[in-house]
């Protein structure tokens, strides 16, 4: 009985980690950092150097058996989002 209700409760626990991942997704895309396995894998879910290169040493490529770390060419920095999103709202006003 003891064992049903852990079981239970480890269920309701997780179902509780699914619906909260799902309504707030998570972009690994927007981190500074990937690992390369090779020309097509790429996981930029990184937000520093130092994290990239602890999963790089523990990453191997089918084909070349080596990964590596290299900045994101696809982050834009927080700042640099806002500072786009500023002018189009002063633009806005301005026309009112």
């Amino acid at each position: 009985m003891a064992r049903l209700i852990a079981m239970a409760r480890l269920i309701a626990i997780s179902d509780l980690l699914m619906l909260t991942a799902t309504a707030a997704p998570l972009y690994a895309q927007e981190m500074p950092w990937c690992v390369e396995l090779d020309v097509f894998t790429k996981n930029c879910a990184f937000a520093s150097r130092e994290e990239c290169v602890a999963v790089a040493g523990n990453a191997n490529s089918p084909a070349t058996g080596t990964s590596r770390c290299i900045r994101n060419p696809n982050y834009q920095p927080p700042a640099a989002n806002a500072a786009k999103k500023i002018p189009a709202v002063q633009a806005v006003k301005k026309q009112q």
